[in-house]
């Protein structure tokens, strides 16, 4: 019985982080590339670093979910805890 509650709440966790992943593409995908790169540019970081650090963030979180959902160490850290949750808005 614990194996069984184990995977429904492990398949509503999924669904509800494929439903967040959703979100937060159509949230980007909604914005101009203009009003991405003022932003960047407004909190006085380099637009072409910024989307290099969120690539190599996201694709750290891919990978690591991939192999059984740890995130890794340097994902956890504050400064891209930070950045992570200004994608929030």
């Amino acid at each position: 019985m614990e194996t069984e509650v184990g995977e429904m709440g492990n398949k509503k966790t999924v669904e509800h982080l494929e439903k967040l992943m959703n979100q937060l593409a159509d949230s980007v995908l909604g914005l101009s590339d203009d009003a991405t790169l003022a932003e960047t540019r407004e909190t006085g970081d380099d637009p072409d670093e910024e989307a290099e650090r969120t690539r190599s963030v996201l694709l750290k979180v891919s990978k690591a979910w991939a192999l059984g959902g740890q995130c890794p160490e340097s994902v956890q850290n504050p400064i891209d805890r930070r950045k992570v949750s200004s994608l929030k808005r």
